[in-house]
């Protein structure tokens, strides 16, 4: 069959804009350093659907089956790499080794087929599924990283793309199944019949690099809300962060009667620490009490660096009982972890002082009372708890 000129023309459109996206991509990659390692596997999958293009343009005017299948497998590899950018984007499980065995064997599948006499709607049928399959595995994952930092919402809009990708070449599997051969020029890729098809392609091609490089966008824009909130040394909240989370359980227990409690925590002694050993002996201190706090509440309590030496623990939907008792546990737990710092031991302590939240009692009022109760422990001979005396009179 003669290529259509039209057919030609998308096919040269689609080729140009994955170089164009390939060098957006390279850009990312290096000098801009955008999330490099990422950037630079988007940038493979758009080189290796550029030359997978440009091949089935070949392949056109030179009718070798060689051709067909170095420009079959390139592009299924190129949704290989494009799955595996956005793991490495989103720090995901990496599916890198059974992605590659499923190429492989279905690149050992597709050969058998093109040396066999009868390989046409069985070729398109496994090219279909399989990139329908690697197409959709990304598009779950890239749904799964944005809601993890964003919504349910955003999440959809970035991973429809991918989505509608996978389900165009399931309906084109179908459509070689059911259709019969004479009225299959529209899945073709050379047949005036077949240009819708092509200009669905253009539109993906588009729009799948766009929430591709929205995605990485958004994994930058986690960072750096993570870093706006985050101690740059712990890792725990730190003072601006954990008042808003504050104000919003004060919120919770004042409108819906969910409890809560706080523990303000100092560490004895950190000026001798840093003065006598220095102040990377004093960080290793610090990282050592954020260790023990992780190890000592639930996964929903809230950790922060308050600032300097002092640490706050917001504890959620939590009955009285249990602020003693997390209280008790830290300051026991820190006081039998001495750090071991340059062949030496140096014993840590802490005092602490904790509340169980009063709705008639403002944020402000709370954590001063705990910090009373603080000043109380360490005047009792510090490595203990107290709890707040909630009877204070404020002017």
């Amino acid at each position: 069959m003669t290529p259509n000129p039209q057919a030609q023309l998308l096919i040269w459109f689609i080729f140009l804009l994955a170089i164009v996206a390939g060098v957006a991509w390279a850009l990312m990659t290096s000098p801009l350093r955008v999330a490099p390692k990422a950037s630079g596997r988007f940038f493979i999958t758009n080189l290796l659907l550029a030359v997978g293009v440009f091949l089935l343009l070949l392949g056109q005017t030179h009718s070798y089956w060689a051709i067909w299948l170095a420009s079959d497998l390139l592009i299924l590899a190129s949704f290989a790499f494009l799955g595996w950018g956005i793991q490495h984007l989103f720090k995901q499980e990496s599916t890198t080794r059974l992605d590659s065995l499923l190429l492989a064997g279905c690149a050992a599948l597709m050969l058998s087929m093109y040396l066999s006499t009868s390989i046409n709607t069985e070729l398109g049928v496994l090219f279909c599924l399989m990139a329908s399959y690697l197409l959709g595995q990304a598009s779950r994952n890239k749904f799964i990283a944005i809601r993890q930092n964003f919504n349910s919402l955003a999440a959809s809009l970035m991973a429809l793309p991918l989505l509608l990708t996978a389900l165009l070449f399931v309906a084109r599997a179908i459509a070689l199944v059911v259709l019969p051969a004479e009225h299959q020029g529209v899945l073709s890729h050379s047949s005036e019949q077949g240009l819708p098809m092509l200009w669905t392609y253009v539109v993906l091609v588009l729009a799948v690099n766009a929430t591709v490089f929205g995605g990485a966008l958004a994994r930058l824009v986690a960072k750096i809300r993570l870093m706006a909130e985050h101690d740059q040394l712990t890792g725990l909240y730190n003072r601006r962060a954990v008042l808003k989370k504050l104000h919003q359980c004060h919120d919770d227990l004042q409108k819906q009667q969910i409890p809560y409690g706080l523990i303000l925590l100092d560490l004895d002694h950190f000026k001798q620490i840093n003065d006598s050993y220095g102040h990377d002996a004093g960080d290793a201190a610090l990282l050592q009490c954020a260790r023990t706090l992780r190890q000592s509440v639930r996964p929903n309590d809230i950790l922060s660096r308050y600032g300097g030496e002092e640490f706050l623990l917001v504890l959620p939907d939590c009955a009285e009982a249990y602020v003693a008792a997390v209280a008790e546990r830290v300051c026991l737990a820190i006081g039998q972890s001495p750090l071991q710092w340059q062949q030496q031991e140096l014993q840590l302590s802490a005092s602490l002082g904790h509340i169980w939240a009063d709705p008639d009692l403002s944020v402000d009022q709370l954590l001063t009372l705990a910090d009373q109760a603080m000043y109380q422990a360490k005047g009792a001979g510090r490595n203990t708890s107290v709890k707040a005396a909630q009877h204070h009179t404020y002017g």
